[in-house]
């Protein structure tokens, strides 16, 4: 594979790192707070569930762009990292690239969690207590719960994100271990 083809593909990448990233740091810092500003309840989970099954989609088309670009650029990158033995171990590259998938795998359960179990589970809490407008213990734990997923989501991504570019600079990774 050619280098100009691997830039592509990191581009493409980046950009959908950028999303997913960017797609979690706006949510929790604005939309999220922006909504509950909102002072009819209803109206607010409309919108928040709006938004939430528009970005979801969003998400998974950036992390499909995601798996395939970084799929598409793993094995260049393990025909360099043989030049300093048969194991991809032998190089940084492949400890840098095991932990990357492993963090990878994390972020993926737990922002999995909080989209298809939890948040839907608070959303339908929420819309519960709305007409009594107060929040249910149930409700309390289960929001506390999605939030400490978000949390852990955006850093799991953080995480992956760095492992990434430590993988990304050939002058640390692809030096021998």
């Amino acid at each position: 594979m050619s280098e100009t083809v691997i830039s592509i593909l990191v581009m493409l990448h980046v950009i959908g790192v950028a999303i997913w990233l960017g797609g979690q740091i706006v949510t929790a810092a604005c939309v999220i707070p922006a909504l509950r500003a909102v002072g009819d309840r209803t109206l607010w989970l409309n919108a928040l569930e709006g938004f939430t099954k528009r970005f979801g989609r969003v998400g998974i088309a950036a992390m499909v762009v995601i798996v395939i670009t970084g799929g598409a650029m793993v094995d260049p990158r393990l025909d360099q990292a043989e030049n300093f033995g048969p194991d991809i171990y032998d190089a940084r590259w492949g400890y840098i690239f095991v932990i990357k998938m492993a963090l990878w795998a994390v972020m993926i359960a737990l922002i999995g969690l909080h989209q298809f179990v939890f948040g839907p589970r608070q959303l339908e809490l929420a819309r519960e207590s709305a007409a009594a407008d107060e929040d249910t213990p149930e409700l309390k734990r289960v929001r506390r719960l999605t939030i400490v997923l978000s949390i852990s989501g955006l850093l799991m991504t953080l995480l992956v994100a760095g492992a990434g570019a430590f993988l990304g600079n050939h002058n640390f990774s692809m030096w021998p271990a």
